[in-house]
Parts: structure tokens; C-alpha cells; sequence
């Protein structure tokens, strides 16, 4: 195995509460509980991915050089549940397997994440492209 491909698997290894804690500006917020999990899936009518759930168990919201997370808030602009389903209608198009983990706020841009870990970009009159293979693969860029 070369050293990308290492890289690469580690990267979808890697424990996410580490990943974010050692990014540069790290600001967290406290763990949602399984209930507010399940209750955001539901609404959603999906699974989030394992390190997804994770992120929200134990940070719930989170920024970092300059980006910022979703997650479980009562801020409808950082809200997973509010903003994936107000880009859900605005773009109509991605799976419905996919929710919002980040409106990078240039071009248009979402960036999501599939129940099986995988994260996509979307932009405005362009296809969806895979962009990652798990949230801190994503994360770590």
C-alpha cells in the first residue's frame, strides 16, 4: 500500500472528535443525546452516517477555520434538520440518502454526506461529485 493510500485509510479511520479538535479555531458545543438524534433522523427520514451520529453524541455543532458544521442547534441556519430540508427543495436533486454537513457560502456550494459516510459536493448547474470518504477525510482536506 502507498503512502496516499495509507493516508486515505487512516483519514477514514480516524476517530472524528479527534480530527475536529485538532483543527485550527476549533469551537465546540456539547453532545446532543441519542433521543435528538433519532428524533433529526427521523424527521429526516434517514440514517446518518456512523461518524456523523458520533460528531453530534459528543459535539453536537462545531466550527473550524472558517467552516462551520451542521448539527443539532436551535439555529435554523446551522440546524442539519432546517437546512437539509430547505436545500432539499431548493435543489431537488441529490439522494435521498444525503443531509447537509456544510453551506460553504461560495457559489452555491453544499456539502453533504451519504448515510454510508460518504461526502459530495453540489453546486448550482453542475453534477454532485463525490469529494470525500467519510467526514474526517473531509475535515482533514
Amino acid at each position: 500500500m502507498n503512502f496516499k493510500a495509507k493516508k486515505e485509510r487512516n483519514l477514514i479511520m480516524a476517530n472524528i472528535i479527534e480530527v475536529l479538535k485538532s483543527m485550527p479555531d476549533y469551537i465546540g458545543s456539547d453532545g446532543r443525546t441519542e433521543e435528538e438524534i433519532d428524533k433529526a433522523e427521523k424527521v429526516l427520514g434517514i440514517s446518518f452516517a456512523k461518524d456523523y451520529r458520533e460528531y453530534l453524541k459528543e459535539i453536537g455543532l462545531a466550527c473550524f477555520d472558517g467552516h462551520e458544521l451542521t448539527g443539532l442547534t436551535k439555529t435554523d441556519r446551522l440546524n442539519v434538520v432546517s437546512v437539509t430540508k430547505e436545500q432539499r427543495e431548493q435543489i431537488g436533486k441529490v439522494a435521498s440518502s444525503w443531509y447537509v454537513i456544510e453551506e460553504a457560502g461560495i457559489d452555491g456550494i453544499i456539502i453533504w454526506q451519504g448515510s454510508d459516510g460518504t461526502v459530495y459536493e453540489t453546486a448550482p448547474n453542475s453534477k454532485s461529485k463525490m469529494i470525500a470518504k467519510s467526514l474526517a477525510e473531509y475535515i482533514a482536506g
